[in-house]
């Protein structure tokens, strides 16, 4: 194709090279180092057992593909799971929704609705299986772990953020308390 056909309005890719030039050589662009954070936190069991996981999520259940084993007959294939997301940690049931179902999970003594997560803090104890908020009575089945972690260094700048929004509304005695 020549320039002349180009200038006639016939315009293609070609046209374009020929009356631009050669494409400049792009360079590569260095790559920025990648922070990567690894998730990890260690469930210790009654009897002082500790397993440490290091993916961002783990799955709970008596199901062989399982990253944590439970058994007994209230204890779910897939129970429950574990989410490391930023700095929180959070539990979700996936089971215990109906009234004749005994796969319960428990986090401090309270009942855990189903498919919703819960925020975890280091220490928290963590229950599966029936009655998690009392002592073990006889022929209950339920396993307890305890869950440790690093807590994150710093504020949440969500949990900032809703503070200062409910804040925003109350008296000057309160928000000089909670230093606003």
């Amino acid at each position: 194709m020549s320039l002349s056909s180009c200038s006639l309005g016939r315009q293609t890719s070609e046209c374009g090279r020929l009356l631009r030039g050669p494409t400049p050589l792009t360079r590569p662009q260095p790559r920025r180092p990648s922070l990567v954070v690894r998730a990890a936190f260690t469930l210790k069991d009654a009897s002082g057992k500790a397993a440490t996981h290091s993916k961002p999520t783990v799955s709970i259940g008596s199901s062989a593909s399982s990253d944590v084993r439970i058994s007994g007959p209230s204890a779910a294939d897939e129970h429950a799971v574990i989410t490391q997301k930023g700095k929180q940690t959070f539990l979700k049931a996936l089971v215990g929704e109906s009234v004749l179902d005994d796969s319960r999970t428990w986090v401090d003594g309270t009942q855990l609705r189903p498919g919703v997560a819960y925020v975890l803090g280091a220490g928290s104890r963590l229950a599966f299986g029936e009655g998690g908020g009392r002592p073990v009575r006889h022929g209950e089945e339920r396993q307890a772990f305890t869950i440790e972690f690093e807590q994150a260094a710093g504020s949440n700048p969500l949990v900032e953020m809703m503070m200062k929004g409910m804040a925003s509304g109350s008296s000057p005695e309160v928000k000089k308390q909670l230093g606003l």
